[in-house]
């Protein structure tokens, strides 16, 4: 994910506002944003540092971002770039070293990375489940 983008992320976040008042939205911000690595320079240097646009793009926006899904516990969005500030050396997962003596059958660089799942669109199924999707879903 490229941060200094902020036109290119405001333009992917969906348009519905994340938060249904200001208070929701700087209990949510203060909780997360505080310990996340990608804000830290905001929290340090509140002038000049650049932050993290996600935020930016809720408040001034109004619209979620799509790195935010909706969760069912007392947090109301997860942030799929969160990184806490004592987790390692960067911003960026650290990926998980190949155990000692272990053989590679296959290369891991295309299966790692952030992936999402989106919603079902029965139009790109075959006929026979097609049937049984529209008629069992919700």
């Amino acid at each position: 994910m490229n941060f200094d983008d902020y036109d290119a992320l405001a333009a992917e976040a969906r348009p519905e506002p994340p938060f249904s008042c200001g208070t929701e939205r700087d209990e949510w911000i203060a909780r997360t944003c505080r310990t996340c690595i990608h804000d830290r320079e905001q929290r340090t240097d509140p002038v000049s540092g650049p932050g993290c646009p996600l935020p930016m793009i809720a408040l001034v926006a109004e619209r979620t971002p799509i790195q935010w899904f909706a969760t069912d516990g007392p947090d109301l969005w997860r942030c799929i770039e969160y990184r806490h500030e004592n987790d390692g050396p960067g911003p960026e997962p650290q990926p998980v070293p190949d155990p000692p003596g272990q053989l590679v059958l296959a290369p891991r660089e295309p299966f790692e990375g952030v992936r999402m799942l989106t919603p079902l669109d029965p139009d790109l199924l075959p006929a026979v489940l097609r049937r049984h999707a529209v008629t069992d879903g919700p």
